[in-house]
């Protein structure tokens, strides 16, 4: 019989619901992401920045969410 090897101390397992967060996070914060940048380069170019405020005002909101929701699912994994 093979004995397998004793889980190392510190490593921290995915549980569902660390999963589940960490992939509706990355869900929302690339496309929101992609598109604050490309609006961002757009109204640079453009050289309005009353435009790019108001892209990265409108686009910022779901962005930070994305992005904590993956922290949180980052945070919630467990020790193993």
């Amino acid at each position: 019989m093979s004995q397998q090897p004793p889980p190392e101390q510190g490593k921290r397992r995915w549980n569902w619901v660390s999963a589940a967060l960490f992939v509706i996070g990355l869900l929302i914060l690339v496309p929101s992401g992609l598109c604050i940048g490309l609006g961002g380069i757009i109204a640079l170019n453009m050289g309005n920045t009353s435009e790019l405020a108001f892209v990265l005002m409108i686009g910022g909101m779901p962005a930070a969410l994305g992005a904590l929701l993956v922290w949180a699912g980052l945070a919630t994994r467990q020790r193993g």
